[in-house]
């Protein structure tokens, strides 16, 4: 046999070298996510898996820390095709999948396993509404209830009327629900979050324990209030013109690689919810205030007073009313 010949059966034989293998490419993702943390960890994990499984046809590359913009501007990327998808920290998957913004409604959760419980079952609605704004859903993830880290402490439904908290710039639930209970709020972009506390702009964060965490919030304030104010989840997207022109191998890929991911990052959260509320937060200098009962209930009264006067104006009712009817399940079950 000839050499040409031997080079070229070689070639043949070799991963993806045949005519009809898939060209290499790569997914362009985006998420404000920032580096060094948890988060970032399991988004390359993700990234070696996927490029181990389809050997090497299909790689992605995770532009982390907002350099890409902030979610809106991610979208718009997209759009350009600039980039091919996100992980969202929650406010792009509610803009896309509007149901979504129903998870985000203050005082309708009361613990992790109930939201969790929820949005599995909003799942088909949720992934059809994104369909439809023209992005795949490879999967959701709680990152945790949103929590109030302060200047002062807040021991009361008065304290915290009194303060004046950031929220995300996009945030749209907050923006809107919030102030209907007399919390005063300033709305800026995240990079902006930190610097204007410390000019005194704002006198804490609303924000869940992994992301105060993350963006270093926590070693600014001081205090910080279990009240369990709204939980966030996050979502992983694709663009449909970009995950419908992968082979069917690469999808399947890519769907087993985002449950793995989206498995560890729900047992992640939980496990540092636990740990940062369980003491490593008191170890880093910041002091918990407790929330009396007293307290809880004043804000959980007031806030389903807000949702049945005006829910309509960010969620319909009807969505409410079957989030309420399968809360009401899920409690009956695990009292």
């Amino acid at each position: 046999m000839s050499r040409l010949a031997w080079i070229c059966l070689i070639a043949l034989a070799l991963p993806g070298a045949s005519a009809g293998a898939e060209p290499a490419r790569v997914l362009r993702m985006a998420t404000v996510v920032p580096e060094g943390t948890s988060w970032a960890r399991e988004f390359r994990a993700m990234a070696r898996d996927v490029e181990t499984q389809t050997r090497g046809a299909l790689k992605i590359k995770f532009y982390l820390g907002g350099i890409a913009g902030d979610e809106l501007a991610v979208e718009a990327r997209i759009r350009r095709d600039q980039l091919d998808g996100s992980v969202s920290a929650g406010m792009l998957c509610e803009k896309l999948a509007p149901s979504m913004r129903v998870m985000r409604i203050p005082g309708m959760f009361q613990n992790r396993d109930e939201s969790t419980y929820v949005l599995g079952r909003l799942k088909p609605t949720l992934d059809k509404e994104f369909l439809e704004a023209g992005f795949t859903n490879l999967g959701e993830a709680g990152v945790g209830a949103a929590i109030l880290f302060s200047r002062t402490p807040v021991r009361g439904f008065a304290d915290l009327r009194k303060g004046r908290y950031w929220v995300w710039d996009i945030d749209e639930v907050m923006k809107s629900q919030l102030p209907l209970l007399g919390i005063h709020l300033a709305p800026m972009p995240i990079a902006d979050a930190g610097r204007a506390y410390d000019e005194g702009k704002h006198d804490g964060f609303v924000s869940p324990p992994t992301a105060a965490l993350g963006f270093q919030w926590s070693t600014q304030t001081r205090y910080y209030s279990e009240l369990r104010m709204s939980y966030v989840s996050g979502c992983l997207l694709v663009a449909n013109r970009v995950f419908d022109s992968l082979s069917s191998e690469s999808k399947e890929v890519m769907r087993a690689a985002a449950a793995k991911t989206r498995a560890r990052m729900e047992d992640l959260g939980r496990r540092m919810d636990q740990e940062l509320l369980g003491g490593l937060f008191r170890r880093q200098g910041l002091t918990a205030v407790p929330v009396s009962d007293s307290f809880r209930a004043e804000f959980f009264d007031a806030a389903r007073a807000v949702r049945e006067r005006s829910g309509s104006n960010i969620v319909p009712i009807a969505l409410i009313d079957r989030v309420l009817a399968l809360l009401a399940d899920f409690r009956g079950e695990h009292p």
